[in-house]
């Protein structure tokens, strides 16, 4: 998927700053971090400083291409507050000893 890819990331103004806000504070996770940095450079909007193909994203944050891709497609289907954040798990990995 290059600059003709089909799910464009758009970034309205008040996105673009909370992320630059979580990218430049240093008191997030990093991963969420690395999702800010993701979304960021995958901004396409007119306001974006530069236009990045997501084998340059990948190269220049250490990451797969595919996994550039999933934080994409995960903030266009699901919202930023997902894209950022890590899914909650269902079950602990380790069931209770004690039940009750």
């Amino acid at each position: 998927m290059g600059r003709g890819r089909h799910n464009k990331v758009l970034l309205h103004p008040e996105q673009r700053q909370r992320l630059e806000d979580i990218c430049h504070n240093g008191y997030a996770s990093a991963k969420k971090i690395l999702h800010a940095n993701v979304l960021l450079m995958s901004d396409e909007s007119e306001k974006a400083p530069a236009r990045w193909t997501d084998g340059e994203i990948a190269d220049a944050l250490g990451i797969h291409q595919n996994t550039v891709a999933r934080i994409r497609k995960r903030f266009l289907q699901q919202g930023i507050e997902l894209a950022l954040n890590r899914s909650p798990r269902l079950q602990p990995p380790v069931p209770a000893k004690i039940d009750g």
